[in-house]
């Protein structure tokens, strides 16, 4: 998973930009944004953000072929199969 880290040196600029960022990711089909933690820096006050981004690998890659699926029903009747010849087998033609 990345990361995405996001500094400031007034909280509130770092923690709007952080929100804009999260919304604009989530709106993507190809990210997922994970844990978003925020750290006060120690030494001017300021905060930074970390948030996890996970990149979907399916809406990455493009669909190259179509699939088939068969379903088969367990509710339903089996057809019944007819034999091309009568059980007697075939008679003499022009007896």
């Amino acid at each position: 998973m990345s990361s995405l880290r996001i500094m400031d040196s007034d909280p509130d600029k770092a923690r709007r930009t952080a929100d804009a960022v999260q919304r604009a990711l989530e709106t993507s089909g190809e990210v997922v944004v994970g844990n978003v933690s925020v750290v006060r820096n120690r030494r001017d006050g300021g905060a930074r953000v970390f948030m996890e981004v996970l990149l979907l690998e399916a809406a990455a890659a493009p669909a190259d072929d179509d699939q088939a699926v068969t379903v088969e029903r367990a509710d339903r009747a089996r057809p019944r199969t007819r034999r091309a010849l009568p059980r007697g087998g075939r008679g003499e033609v022009g007896a």
